[in-house]
């Protein structure tokens, strides 16, 4: 099939396409950390992590705070009836598109050029723990990837237009050639480059991204008009929607600062460790949270500008369910298997046993808020979709200031506190290790995650008269009943397993692991179906 001509798909298609892209990109994802680790210890990579932070704060405040609240809502409203499945030349969406991409690119530019000015003040902001001769290759790495948010921005933009016209394929496939650009780098140019060499695959990957779009661009007959965008005919409708979601996510993006910037004060190792253990733990995230809220986004924008409020609610309401049937189970594996996941996925030779210890312990505690983390795209997303950006934002700020608040009095009180040091090495299984204080940042960011979940839930409920949306209250216990079982049988069937397997190796470790969860979802899934719960075989629940 040709991907380029894929016409509109249904939401399960949709979600399918995205949920497939999403895996391979997380693999890949995971396949360029662990050739990171194979080449350089976690206190090498603390620089290029370290480096990351601020091409990242510029693509995530301009991207994540514009196209999800302004971008697709005013786009989908823009087209005509005759641009089903096609732009018209000069059309209202073309124009608007077009004047996107245009501010988009000169604000990215713009700021990218004053931050290569300032990237050294900048830089004793983000990681004031470093070293002179740290931060000097942080600032080389940095000003090197200035150029990738604005090749994602154009990216994400194209996505965004291919997206609303149902045709997922490009979208789901552009991720993973990002990821092939960094991993080409780590491959073939470190050796020649150093640490320049990741930046350079950045780079590429960024590049390579932008370019995979083009045939589908041509198929939807979109182009960016340049001359015309500069008239400004939507810069206020837009502005407005995107101010406060602007907001939000800069708020989010100084606590990521924030945290960077605490963990440079405990090692450098410990920036690398938070790092990857969040990568791992936001890969299923991505999977089944952002997945599912990116394919019914479109259509709740549409429903809810067409006032079908009847399927506005039916679909919030599905994805909702189906996300929970997933995200329970999960965070409970992740907390179960987390020691079997880090040796598998981040153990090598340089990566040493000390650094996966704290990697286990860190990686279980994201796991408690996975479930959180999974369906808070979905609700910002039914927000945005009913023209909201302001409620979410509001609720991002507050879980900044109390993701930091909770980080640093967390952080004290393992420094102050013998009896919480013990308690927390003794729970998490750290005795003996040194810089346990990192395991603080991802406890609080599950208490945050958790907090910001249930303001977000009860808000969006309070958007619509009572009543307008079914009961999520029984299908959550009956969830939760069935995760327990899964759980009860994953834990005792790890011991017995480990008799089977040479656990001294990857591939035991792996089959221990594997193994285990295997039995713990089939119990799972035989519940869930005992308790017409499970959304594969009973196909009224799936989207």
């Amino acid at each position: 099939m040709n991907y380029i001509s894929i016409k509109k798909t249904s939401i399960k298609q949709a979600s399918l396409i995205i949920a497939l892209g999403t895996i391979a990109s997380r693999g890949l994802g995971i396949l360029r950390t662990y050739i990171l680790n194979s080449q350089y210890p976690p206190a090498r990579l603390g620089i290029y992590y370290a480096a990351f932070r601020i091409p990242d704060f510029i693509y995530a405040i301009f991207i994540f705070g514009s196209l999800s609240a302004a971008f697709i809502p005013l786009f989908s409203s823009l087209l005509k009836p005759e641009e089903t499945n096609s732009l018209k030349k000069n059309s209202d969406a073309t124009l608007f598109a077009s004047e996107f991409l245009t501010n988009l690119t000169l604000s990215l530019g713009s700021l990218s050029i004053l931050l290569f000015i300032f990237t050294y003040l900048a830089i004793e902001i983000i990681a004031p723990g470093l070293t002179p001769a740290d931060k000097k290759e942080v600032v080389l790495l940095t000003r090197l990837m200035l150029l990738q948010p604005i090749l994602l921005a154009v990216g994400t933009v194209f996505t965004a237009v291919l997206q609303t016209f149902r045709r997922f394929v490009v979208a789901a496939i552009a991720p993973s050639l990002y990821n092939l650009g960094i991993i080409f780098g780590a491959i073939f140019l470190v050796k020649p480059f150093g640490l320049r060499g990741l930046a350079l695959g950045v780079l590429l990957g960024a590049l390579t991204l932008v370019l995979a779009h083009i045939p589908s661009l041509f198929a939807v007959r979109f182009s960016w008009r340049m001359k015309e965008s500069l008239k400004q005919r939507f810069f206020r409708q837009t502005f407005k929607l995107m101010g406060p979601r602007m907001l939000a996510v800069f708020s989010d993006q100084i606590n990521v600062v924030a945290i960077t910037a605490i963990a440079s004060t405990i090692s450098l190792a410990s920036i690398t460790i938070f790092n990857q253990t969040q990568d791992i733990a936001i890969a299923p995230i991505g999977i089944i949270g952002v997945t599912l809220a990116t394919a019914v986004f479109p259509s709740l924008s549409l429903s809810y500008s067409q006032n079908h409020k009847d399927s506005f609610v039916k679909t919030m309401f599905r994805a909702f369910k189906t996300i929970i049937f997933f995200a329970i189970p999960i965070s409970i594996l992740f907390i179960l298997l987390r020691a079997q996941i880090v040796r598998v996925l981040l153990g090598t030779k340089l990566f040493d046993w000390e650094s996966t210890r704290l990697a286990a312990a860190c990686l279980g505690l994201f796991g408690i808020s996975f479930f959180a983390q999974a369906l808070i795209p979905l609700l910002n997303r039914g927000f945005f979709a009913i023209h909201n950006s302001k409620t979410p934002m509001l609720i991002g700020v507050f879980a900044t200031i109390m993701d930091v608040g909770i980080s640093l009095s967390l952080l004290h009180f393992i420094a102050v506190s013998e009896w919480f040091h013990a308690f927390l090495a003794s729970r998490l299984k750290l005795q003996g290790i040194a810089h346990i204080q990192v395991v603080a940042l991802p406890l609080s960011f599950s208490i945050t995650a958790i907090v910001e979940f249930l303001l977000l839930f009860f808000s969006f409920l309070a958007q619509f008269p009572k009543d307008t949306f079914p009961d999520v209250a029984l299908p959550w216990l009956k969830t939760v009943f069935a995760s327990s079982a899964m759980a009860l049988v994953t834990y005792e069937s790890l011991r017995p397993l480990a008799n089977f397997f040479d656990m001294t190796t990857r591939l035991g470790v792996f089959l221990q692991g594997l193994s285990a969860g295997l039995l713990g979802f089939a119990i799972y899934f035989a519940v869930t179906f005992l308790l017409n719960e499970n959304p594969f075989i009973h196909k009224k629940n799936l989207l």
